[in-house]
């Protein structure tokens, strides 16, 4: 990071009302709001029991609200003023980094972050993408159910790197998938539409899995669909999900016709062969 901007300056305001309001019109990047912790501070500054503690409230040089929108909505929502620290003159960039990402990172989620960066569209579902994809590669999906964690400067740089638009079709097709069959998880069905196309046979694996008919004699998918229908609690290891869901997927390949899908904890995972490089032919 650089140095700092010498023409930052700081010091404790009155905030007024309209001067919240003006404030948060310069807000268009910042986080989602969390609508229980404005309504807190607003009982607080009603209560007379808001306290100038120091954290501040940042602008940029450019007049972007930085850091502070919880407590500005806060002050609008009770009607009232309130001092505050207020440090402006913040550069944007620094070093070629986003000065808004590196503020208070640990309150903002990976899906914030990348709300940040631009990716509006289904921040959340790409983050569990990004996750479950990189868990599947290097074969970590007993993790958690949202796969490997990452922290929200690594988040950034794979989501950079990525292509965003192929994602948001995997996401789509997921919610299609999950609407059709409702017995695999949100989070499993964006694992596996990724998947559709790099998997010789998955798709059709996949299309009928997504029929949800637990009665078709000897297929692996209807063995697959009654384990988890015998078993509601399956999802609460991530492990066993994908031991199930890949062990009929290595019976479905090979034409194998089974009655019961059998899986336990100490089996391994049987990752699908063949995988290669998304192509849409």
């Amino acid at each position: 990071m650089g140095k700092g901007n010498t023409m930052a300056k700081s010091g404790f305001v009155t905030i007024t009302v309209e001067m919240a309001k003006q404030w948060l019109e310069k807000n268009d990047h910042n986080r989602k709001v969390t609508i229980a912790r404005v309504n807190r501070y607003a009982e607080d500054i009603k209560n007379n029991m808001w306290l100038a503690n120091g954290e501040s409230i940042i602008i940029s040089e450019s007049g972007k609200l930085l850091d502070g929108q919880h407590r500005l909505l806060a002050v609008v929502e009770a009607g009232l003023e309130i001092e505050a620290l207020v440090v402006t003159g913040i550069p944007d960039v620094q070093d070629g980094v986003d000065t808004f990402g590196t503020i208070n990172s640990e309150n903002r989620s990976n899906a914030d972050v990348l709300t940040i960066e631009g990716i509006k569209d289904n921040p959340a579902d790409v983050v569990k993408y990004i996750r479950t994809v990189e868990a599947f590669n290097q074969k970590a999906l007993k993790q958690k159910p949202s796969g490997i964690p990452y922290k929200n400067h690594e988040i950034i740089e794979m989501a950079k790197s990525a292509n965003i638009e192929e994602i948001q079709e995997v996401i789509t097709r997921s919610r299609v998938l999950h609407g059709r069959c409702n017995a695999i998880s949100k989070p499993a069905w964006i694992l596996l539409a990724a998947l559709e196309h790099k998997i010789p046979r998955f798709n059709k694996f996949l299309e009928e899995l997504a029929e949800c008919n637990i009665d078709k004699d000897g297929s692996p998918v209807s063995a697959l669909l009654r384990r988890f229908e015998n078993d509601p609690g399956l999802f609460r290891s991530v492990k066993m999900v994908w031991i199930s869901v890949f062990k009929a997927f290595h019976f479905y390949e090979n034409g194998t016709e089974i009655k019961n899908l059998k899986t336990n904890l100490g089996m391994e995972i049987e990752y699908p062969t063949g995988y290669r490089e998304y192509n849409a032919d």
